[in-house]
């Protein structure tokens, strides 16, 4: 997987998307930009919540 650039804010929505499954917590009220989307990391399911994807966990993987 290419290594996208990311920046603060980017990234600290996917640490956000990462922590809330962790916890259980909602993931509604995450704010997430549509670069993320675009990119593959993150999707919406039916609900209005966001959830990391394979890919975006992949990144996450790869560090800062």
């Amino acid at each position: 997987m290419k290594k996208i650039q990311l920046n603060d804010e980017q990234w600290r929505t996917l640490e956000a998307l990462r922590d809330a499954v962790v916890k259980r917590h909602p993931t509604d009220t995450i704010k997430v930009s549509s670069r993320l989307r675009s990119n593959g990391l993150v999707v919406e399911d039916r609900r209005g919540g966001c959830m990391l994807t394979d890919q975006g966990l992949s990144r996450l993987n790869q560090g800062r």
